[in-house]
């Protein structure tokens, strides 16, 4: 159950945050002439294997001052240094940052494709008929994008319900912050309950389905 919750708390939390900020960098970096190196510097992290961007987030969280960003700062404000993975609740999110930084890069690119793509026409259009530039995003960029927006959300989501090595690497699903794939992970191989994980592995492919035929319906529909 607390496994199934979680991954409830993944699907929603991520996808929405990842797309969110990569629809953002796109807007604010489309026009800078500086632009493309800011997309290279946060599309970089999608080339770290999950694992390896485990460990580096691993190193920010440390609870030792001298090797942890977070505990550094609290140390300089005369807090008490402390564990944020070892937080109950508040340190899934402290997990789904890494993945969130992860899965923004990739957003980024496709909503800027996107976005590049938006006839010229119907934005001079929205301007002289006085349009500013936040009714010109939310009215005239968005619905003409919103197709490429679901599709980067589901495919995020795909990717948040199958998450396994984020977890298995900072907390090996301790402390409540198990998640289905780490679960049917350790019936399996630790606990050998191959009943209970063949189980697991049964709701993670259910839950996944649904999306990804719903993904391939929409990109059949688009090619026609």
């Amino acid at each position: 159950l607390q496994a199934l919750l979680n991954n409830a708390l993944w699907a929603v939390v991520v996808p929405a945050a990842a797309t969110f900020l990569g629809l953002l960098v796109a807007q604010l970096t489309d026009r800078l002439s500086w632009g493309n190196i800011a997309k290279s510097l946060i599309f970089m992290p999608m080339a770290i294997s999950f694992v390896g961007a485990s460990l580096i987030w691993k190193f920010v969280y440390a609870g030792d001052p001298d090797i942890g960003i977070i505990n550094a700062l609290r140390d300089s404000i005369g807090l008490d240094p402390m564990d944020p993975v070892q937080v109950p609740f508040w340190n899934n999110f402290f997990l789904m940052i890494v993945l969130v930084w992860i899965q923004t890069g990739f957003a980024m690119v496709i909503l800027s494709a996107a976005l590049r793509g938006i006839p010229e026409e119907t934005i001079e259009a929205a301007i002289v008929d006085g349009a500013n530039p936040f009714q010109i995003f939310f009215k005239i960029k968005m619905p003409q994008i919103m197709g490429t927006i679901v599709v980067v959300w589901t495919t995020i989501t795909l990717v948040v319900l199958k998450v396994f090595d984020i977890v298995f690497a900072m907390t090996n699903g301790q402390w409540g912050t198990q998640v289905l794939a780490n679960y049917m992970y350790n019936q399996l191989f630790v606990t050998r309950d191959w009943g209970v994980g063949s189980a697991s592995a049964m709701v993670i492919m259910l839950l996944v389905t649904p999306i990804l035929i719903w993904n391939v319906r929409n990109a059949r529909a688009e090619m026609r």
